[in-house]
């Protein structure tokens, strides 16, 4: 197998230096090295390191392209993608990289770590390892994969920063398990069913495209104004248990109204980080939908926000994207 791992920057690939942590200019090699010295591993592996790596925290949707086109251009010449990524954000480029290889044909996983390489006490190579295994089973799509867990991408969320396993699958369980063996949610024929065709789309995104909206108590119109400025195309609007925000603030549903209007999609995603939408099961609920508010069911926000980036786009109009999330 042909196994290609893309380090786009990130804790795993630092070392310490008088300024703190800097990405390491031997990472690729020291991983190669690594990698090659584990004779149970029968695979080639190129590690690449970009030229200009990714802090996370620095990470835009331009960055997800960027990393979906690297992936495009070897699509033929590698059997599976490992991409090497930093935590923050790493649950949004896996939800973008998901939309952008629907019913992927081979696996991209995207993993990191918590503590770099060069320490003693890491789990990167854990991590890779455990990616490169997920790899070896021949699953198909986008996943990722941290402290023994796959998780689909458009799943994923981050959600501790000190314990090794940071990420969590909060509405659905996890596709995969990886003890000492591997066990699965679903069988494994269940992953050699025919799908519908792959569809590989890279489109540009605008980085101002997309906004959140925050609920919180006393949050005003005032608050909302410059988020939904014209510029704007999508938002997802983080509420309250299964779907709420004030219904008796008349300023704050119309600013909503007004930019539903214009072709702004709204999407309402609960800030409880599980559990379902459900719309107009209470009134300040209905309020939201009664001012053009698209549920977002139980969708992480961060698949939320990549999933309006990708259909934004594409050129999609409001009414199709609507549609898509209303499935």
């Amino acid at each position: 197998m042909k196994i290609y791992i893309a380090y786009t920057g990130g804790t795993i690939g630092m070392a310490p230096s008088d300024h703190g942590l800097i990405p390491d200019a031997a990472f690729a090699l020291e991983l190669t090295k690594r990698l090659e010295a584990l004779p149970e591993l029968e695979h080639e592996f190129v590690v690449n390191s970009y030229e200009t790596l990714i802090d996370s925290s620095n990470a835009t949707p331009k960055d997800w392209a960027m990393i979906a086109r690297d992936i495009e251009s070897k699509w033929q010449e590698y059997d599976a993608f490992i991409v090497l990524h930093g935590t923050d954000t790493m649950a949004y480029t896996a939800a973008a990289l998901t939309n952008m290889f629907m019913s992927c044909t081979k696996p991209i996983i995207v993993t990191g770590s918590q503590v770099p390489l060069y320490q003693a006490r890491s789990d990167a190579m854990n991590n890779v390892l455990g990616a490169i295994s997920a790899c070896e089973e021949k699953i198909k799509g986008v996943f990722l994969f941290f402290a023994g867990l796959l998780i689909e991408g458009d799943r994923a969320r981050k959600t501790h920063t000190g314990d090794w396993q940071a990420f969590s699958s909060p509405n659905l369980p996890e596709y995969g398990v990886l003890g000492i063996d591997w066990k699965w949610r679903d069988s494994r024929f269940s992953n050699m069913l025919k799908k519908p065709p792959m569809k590989m789309r890279i489109p540009d995104m605008a980085e101002d495209a997309v906004t959140i909206l925050p609920v919180f108590p006393g949050v005003q119109a005032e608050h909302w104004q410059g988020l939904l400025n014209e510029n704007v195309k999508g938002a997802v609007l983080l509420s309250y248990g299964a779907g709420n925000a004030p219904d008796k603030n008349a300023d704050l549903l119309s600013l909503l109204k007004t930019a539903t209007d214009r072709g702004v999609v709204v999407v309402n995603v609960s800030q409880c980080g599980a559990g379902n939408v459900v719309a107009g099961a209470y009134a300040a609920g209905s309020a939201l939908v009664a001012a053009g508010v698209t549920s977002g069911r139980d969708m992480t926000y961060e698949a939320a926000f990549a999933k309006l980036h990708f259909f934004i786009g594409l050129g999609f109009s409001s009414r199709e994207i609507r549609g898509i999330f209303d499935r």
